[in-house]
Order: C-alpha cells, then sequence, then structure tokens
C-alpha cells in the first residue's frame, strides 16, 4: 500500500501570491471545504483549519516555513472520530517560480499502516488544488473543493 501521497500542479501565478492563498484564512475558506486556516508561520507554531462554525477540522505544528518557497507541517484530523485517533501525519507544500506559473507540489506522508487519513486525502487534494487553481487564474471556484 502506498504510504504517502504527491500532488503537482501548475498555477499561473507568482509564489508569493500561491503562499499567501495557501496561508490566508480569508481565502482558504473560499477553496478548502469552507475552512479557515489560522498560525503565525513560525517554526513550531500551531496550525489551525477551522470549520465553519469555530470547530477545529484539522490542527498541527509547523515544521518549516521558508516564504515563499517551502511549507511543511503535521497534520491531525477532527472531523472524523476515527481518523482522529491516528497520530498526525505530515503536509509538505513546495513552490517553485517556473516561468509565469508557480509549480505547486503536495506531499502528504508520513501515516500510520493502515490509515484511515490516507484514502480520504489522497481523493481530496486533488480537488482542493484544482480549486486552488481555478481560484487563483479565474478569480472564482468550482462547486469541487
Amino acid at each position: 500500500m502506498t504510504t504517502n501521497h504527491v500532488c503537482t500542479i501548475y498555477i499561473k501565478a507568482s509564489p508569493e501570491t500561491v503562499w499567501n492563498a495557501l496561508t490566508d484564512g480569508e481565502f482558504t475558506s473560499r477553496y478548502f471545504h469552507s475552512t479557515r486556516i489560522e498560525s503565525s508561520w513560525e517554526k513550531g507554531a500551531t496550525v489551525t483549519y477551522y470549520n465553519q462554525d469555530d470547530t477545529i477540522a484539522i490542527d498541527g505544528q509547523i515544521l518549516e516555513s521558508n516564504k515563499p518557497h517551502l511549507l511543511s507541517f503535521t497534520w491531525h484530523v477532527h472531523y472524523n472520530s476515527v481518523a482522529e485517533k491516528e497520530k498526525p501525519s505530515r503536509v509538505v507544500f513546495e513552490l517553485e517560480a517556473v516561468e509565469d506559473a508557480t509549480r505547486l507540489t503536495l506531499t502528504h506522508d508520513d501515516f500510520v499502516q493502515a490509515s484511515v487519513v490516507l484514502p480520504e486525502i489522497s481523493k481530496g487534494w486533488i480537488a482542493i488544488l484544482s480549486n486552488l487553481k481555478t481560484l487563483l487564474e479565474t478569480g472564482d471556484v468550482m462547486a469541487v473543493s
């Protein structure tokens, strides 16, 4: 069984613009299942995705933060009672300028064996990143997020 998930997408925007879209709660609420992200983005700080009712969907700890090139944090699910019992996994966003675009590579790894989170994110991340791309390039979102 695969123990990690990798997505790469090209977005016609600068790395700074993509970074801001990944780290601004008002922006994430538009493309990321209506969740609002919050953090100081300093190594060791808490990162939290809040649902619309202010309950915690996901939280973790910043492992690396090198604006606008690399962001990594742990990922602890709270929206699923079974997944909530798993130890946190890890998310890494790598942003690289490529001509007039940014190559965004997401790696989500460090899953427990027989993880219930891995199959969920394997379907979810590509929809979320596609919605991010659509929003940045057109100013609108898709119904899929």
